[in-house]
């Protein structure tokens, strides 16, 4: 640990907070920062709990998001060896804010092209639950938060002792090889009655799923450490520590070693009641060091944030938010390996200081008006204040009307709003002169913005419910690479590339949801369906990679002897590539069943990808997806 995050710490220490709050009501939605229950909140959000995970038979955060309604496992950037990203409501990866308790994990997608580091964080039986809010929330949480946010809440240490262990083996069927290897285990509770102590560990052994280097997924080996502790100093104080280690390696046809990424995050808290008045004081480091041996080429990122916040209940019908932020964002390359000595090395850092408020008002017994919004100060442009107002109407005790606007943003990459920043990368050998492009940063970018107005109704009434939301975004000042010139470097004829803001585009949805509990016998339904009509402003075409329609079912039923099963369908409709061609439909079945023995043991088997859908489109718009993957789980708990 080098010296600033040795002084980060130091200061974090002294600036603590509690990221432990109502996090364990499952019926609030912790990350709007509200009090009321789920079907008042304002915006579209979904819900997934710890049961909710293990009735899929999820393994990574990916799959757990995978049915989720607005939500698309796109390739955007990241189809090679495998790789998808996360769109929410058809927005870049890189617009999708992902946090853990409410704070920043690095994105390493708005940094290194084709990655998708940043979803191996935190193993799955960690998780208390998932929050996703669709729309932009930079109003509570700045830059990156256009598409939504993704807030992962994980457990909390509480009461007796207590742990489970859950060791998981399976394979694709249809492939040489894609065995799969995946052990976790959390343990902990009450220490003294004071302090309390909860520890989670994960090793995952992942194979290359085919030694065809045309289809192959990328072998991973990763290796997951999280605890946190909460001392209670008094019945209206406590202080709380989370720490976060993880090592992924990954592998491909060609390298043994092709990606060796070390992540880490360390978080001190400080929270403090009084009769209708909580104060937060929190920090946190946030390190992500990507490297690969086989390039000699490394990407460190480094996020310092302090955070206070207060909850005033103070006044009757309102519920007031009042929050500040500094941020530190630090990004550093080195690329030994580069052709010539100004693409060799990169290192910037960027200040934001932000505050915000957010204020829910009722008014009279029928109507909930929610007003918010946030500044952030940026060292490199003048700054971006991004407001929010929304709308919640009962109709009846069961129904409600929600309307809203929200403005989103995302600053520029450091790389991107550096003009120290320049990368040489060659393209072509095949003739002569060869080809290349040289990138440079612009120190004059403006951040991305997103203006979204939403309509929808929503129905909650014992074991049914339903909602149907529509939505449009204007998405303004998009950053794209532009050539200005073209200059002869022997023997390169060179391309002169700079970041410049040009883009412009739409986004028209609609998102439909329906569950019924108990529909027959034991049978309950979950459906939901996405429809997006996407346009780039600027040449009239759909947007690359986002499908038209999505649509996910999920039927859970009680077989015979106590036995659970849960099938799930995932369907992607047709998609343009960047290129102008149509990358075709398809979809995947996945099936479970689960059976508890003594209470405490559960056994768990199933398959993914019945159908075995492995390739989607063709050409140069190929890209791979696990094949049929059969798998069992075992788990215990003490």
């Amino acid at each position: 640990m080098d010296n600033k995050i040795a002084t980060s710490l130091l200061v974090s220490a002294l600036l603590i907070s509690s990221v432990f709050s109502s996090e364990d009501l499952t019926n609030v939605v912790v990350s709007a920062k509200t009090q009321n229950s789920a079907l008042d909140t304002a915006g579209s959000f979904s819900i997934i709990t710890e049961d909710d995970i293990k009735k899929t038979g999820a393994s990574s955060i990916k799959e757990v998001l995978e049915g989720v309604v607005g939500v698309n496992m796109g390739v955007n950037n990241a189809s090679i060896n495998g790789r998808q990203s996360i769109s929410i409501r058809g927005t870049d990866s890189k617009d999708t804010l992902i946090l853990v308790d409410g704070e920043r994990i690095s994105g390493s997608d708005a940094q290194i092209g084709h990655s998708d580091f940043q979803y191996n964080w935190i193993p799955v039986n960690a998780i208390s639950k998932i929050e996703v809010i669709r729309g932009p929330m930079s109003s509570l949480y700045g830059s990156r938060a256009i598409g939504g946010i993704i807030n992962i809440i994980t457990k909390k240490p509480k009461g007796d002792f207590e742990g489970e262990i859950s060791i998981e083996g399976g394979g694709e069927s249809s492939r040489h090889r894609g065995s799969n290897g995946d052990f976790q285990a959390n343990a902990g509770g009450s220490v003294t009655d004071k302090l309390s102590v909860f520890g989670f560990a994960q090793v995952k052994e992942q194979d290359l799923s085919s030694e065809d280097s045309n289809t192959a997924i990328e072998g991973k080996s990763i290796r997951n450490a999280m605890i946190k502790a909460i001392y209670e100093i008094d019945k209206t104080q406590e202080i709380s520590a989370f720490a976060i280690y993880g090592e992924e390696k990954r592998k491909t046809t060609t390298y043994d070693e092709y990606y060796d990424i070390d992540k880490e995050h360390y978080s001190l808290g400080y929270k403090k009641d009084w009769d209708d008045v909580t104060l937060r004081l929190k920090a946190y480091t946030n390190i992500s060091d990507s490297h690969t041996d086989e390039f000699d080429y490394t990407h460190e990122m480094q996020d310092d944030t302090l955070n206070s916040e207060l909850d005033i209940a103070y006044f009757d019908n309102h519920f007031i938010v009042l929050g500040a932020e500094y941020r530190n964002e630090e990004y550093r390359k080195r690329y030994d390996n580069a052709a010539d000595d100004a693409s060799k090395g990169f290192k910037e850092d960027i200040d934001y200081k932000s505050f915000y408020f957010q204020d829910e008002i009722a008014i009279g017994d029928d109507l909930i008006l929610t007003l918010g919004g946030r500044y952030d100060d940026h060292e490199r442009f003048s700054g971006e204040f991004s407001p929010k107002a929304n709308i919640v109407y009962k109709l009846s005790d069961n129904s409600r009307i929600k309307a809203g606007y929200g403005h989103g943003f995302s600053a520029p990459t450091v790389t991107q709003i550096s003009d120290e920043y320049e990368v040489f990368i060659p393209t072509d050998f095949t003739g002569f002169p060869f080809l290349a492009t040289r990138f440079h940063g612009n120190d004059d970018l403006e951040p991305e913005t997103s203006d979204t107005y939403e309509l929808s109704f929503e129905y909650e009434k014992g074991t049914l419910s339903y909602s149907a939301t529509v939505f449009h975004t204007d998405f303004e000042d998009l950053i794209d690479t532009q050539v200005y010139a073209t200059v002869m470097e022997m023997p390169f004829l060179v391309s002169q590339s700079q970041y410049v803001n040009i883009g412009k585009a739409e986004i028209n949805g609609v998102e439909l949801e329906f569950t019924k509990n108990q529909l027959i016998n034991n049978l309950d339904l979950s459906l939901n369906y996405t429809f997006l009509d996407t346009e780039n402003k600027d040449t009239n075409e759909d947007l690359a990679n986002r499908p038209d329609h999505t649509a996910n079912l999920k039927l859970t039923t009680i077989l015979p002897w106590e036995i659970g099963s849960t099938l799930r369908v995932n369907y992607v409709g047709e998609q343009e590539a960047s290129d102008g061609d149509t990358i075709d439909d398809y979809a995947t079945v996945g099936l479970q069943f689960s059976k508890i023995f003594m209470e405490d043991l559960t056994l768990r088997a199933g398959a993914e990808n019945l159908g075995n859908v492995t390739s989607i489109g063709d050409g140069v718009n190929k890209y791979t997806i696990r094949g049929r993957y059969i798998y069992g789980r075992i788990s215990y708990k003490f």
